[in-house]
């Protein structure tokens, strides 16, 4: 499953722009008076202006090979966000996946994350081209099994790695290639214990089964599927 495009929204839309055109320097390829567009790898993400609260967790894929190129990279930027026992990366054992996590200018929680089970690598140094594409959002819902099973009925999206890995406050939803991060409104975002998830308002368009365009209600996030 590939997230092809996400839209979010921000209260904070000049200082956004700059933080992931500048200084993450992902392409900005478009812009209006209330929003904007970055390619990040193959994923287009675009802000919108509100005035409301709003957090979000997104998570970037990157070569298996530039993890601590990027995070040095990433380092020399900003504070990387440290785990609850001080440290700045977290080995998921499960996925066989590497993290490490910074926030953005309206700290959103955002996570750069290799796979070691993709076989791709990149020569050279760290770089904005080296971000291969969005892989995660989150979504905070009341029912957690029962958004996971209405996301499985209507695309065949199921956890990953194992199908059926389903917890009442989490789940992993997709395949090695992007995922849809369900969890318990509230629970709070790794690696923070203190950053809780907030249903906010989502736009997604994924790769999947059959075209489609569904709303998972009763949230504000709608996912639109292109075969």
């Amino acid at each position: 499953m590939y997230i092809q495009e996400l839209t979010i929204q921000t209260r904070h839309l000049a200082e956004q722009k700059t933080f992931y055109s500048t200084v993450l320097e992902l392409p900005l390829i478009a812009e209006t008076a209330t929003s904007f567009t970055v390619q990040a790898g193959t994923t287009r993400l675009s802000f919108q202006e509100t005035q409301q609260e709003v957090l979000y967790h997104i998570a970037f894929t990157i070569p298996r090979n530039k993890f601590q190129q990027a995070k040095n990279w990433i380092g020399q930027r900003m504070p990387i966000l440290p785990t609850k026992t001080g440290e700045d990366e977290i080995f998921f054992s499960g996925l066989n996946a590497r993290s490490f996590y910074f926030g953005d200018a309206a700290d959103n929680i955002l996570e750069y994350m290799v796979h070691n089970g993709l076989d791709h690598e990149t020569p050279g140094a760290f770089g904005p081209r080296d971000v291969l594409r969005l892989s995660e959002i989150g979504l905070p819902v009341e029912d957690v099994p029962a958004i996971a099973a209405q996301l499985e009925k209507q695309q065949g999206i199921v956890s990953y790695p194992v199908p059926g890995q389903i917890a009442d406050v989490f789940a992993y939803l997709g395949d090695i290639f992007g995922q849809l991060v369900v969890v318990k409104a509230g629970r709070p975002w790794l690696p923070t214990e203190t950053v809780s998830a907030v249903v906010s308002p989502a736009q997604i368009v994924i790769s999947g089964q059959r075209e489609e365009q569904f709303q998972l209600s009763p949230y504000p996030y709608t996912i639109t599927v292109h075969a």
